[in-house]
């Protein structure tokens, strides 16, 4: 239901290649996890990778690039908070877009 919403004439991803955005998805719940997936797969994204906590988020960006990550705001552990505050601490991911 959500992709009847977006106008892709819209869309201003001439500065991204969608088939290349490489995507993180942090959730506790999988079935949120999978929804948003899906939701992003119909946008194009292929390159997804999904944790269920921000602190195995945080191990996977310690060497892997990402473009986006889409975090859920409440979770054991780690929450989406401290999550955006590692990105946004460190030097290799401070520019990442975080959708919370």
């Amino acid at each position: 239901a959500t992709l009847s919403f977006i106008n892709h004439s819209e869309l201003f991803l001439e500065n991204y290649d969608i088939e290349t955005l490489k995507v993180i998805v942090v959730d506790d719940s999988r079935l949120a996890r999978k929804a948003i997936s899906r939701v992003l797969r119909n946008l194009g994204i292929e390159h997804l990778t999904e944790f269920e906590d921000g602190s195995h988020a945080i191990k996977y960006l310690a060497d892997n690039p990402v473009d986006l990550v889409v975090t859920d705001y409440n979770m054991p552990e780690v929450d989406g908070v401290a999550l955006t505050k590692f990105i946004r601490q460190g030097e290799k991911h401070e520019h990442v877009p975080v959708l919370m």
